[in-house]
């Protein structure tokens, strides 16, 4: 599997659900730093990572993806170079993975955002012909 692009999203805890978090669909970022390095950094940096995290989603729909998935399993090592991951970083839990570029879109249109820090690498009028449709205020049932 190439892992060449990584994906930041916030997370909240599952409530009752000690190391189970699901997306706020908030601050989702194309993340341009290699994902074990970033890791690593955090690390020295005294910020703790939670690399057994589950999320919503991913790890409760098909138990192959948490097994097979070497992001997700015990391959997921931070000596031999963790891709996913959960952290506290400024007051926000976020989730840090590595993606290809395919999970890379389907996340982007799952947690859509125009503005942010990723900004001038791809918003999300990149992966749409048209805006999402909105009802008109006001507007009222035809009877047919």
């Amino acid at each position: 599997m190439f892992l060449f692009n990584g994906i930041r999203a916030e997370v909240e805890p599952v409530p009752k659900k000690k190391g189970w978090y699901q997306l706020t669909g908030k601050h989702i970022e194309r993340w341009t730093v290699d994902v074990c390095d970033t890791f690593g950094d955090l690390s020295t940096g005294g910020i703790k990572v939670d690399h057994g995290a589950k999320i919503l989603g991913i790890h409760n729909r098909d138990p192959e993806i948490a097994q097979q998935d070497p992001r997700f399993n015990e391959e997921n090592n931070p000596e031999d170079g963790a891709t996913f991951g959960v952290y506290l970083e400024g007051g926000r839990t976020y989730m840090l993975m590595a993606v290809n570029q395919a999970e890379y879109v389907i996340l982007r249109f799952l947690c859509p955002h125009e503005a942010g820090d990723d900004e001038a690498f791809d918003p999300i009028s990149d992966y749409r012909v048209e805006q999402p449709s909105t009802k008109a205020k006001g507007a009222k049932k035809v009877a047919a």
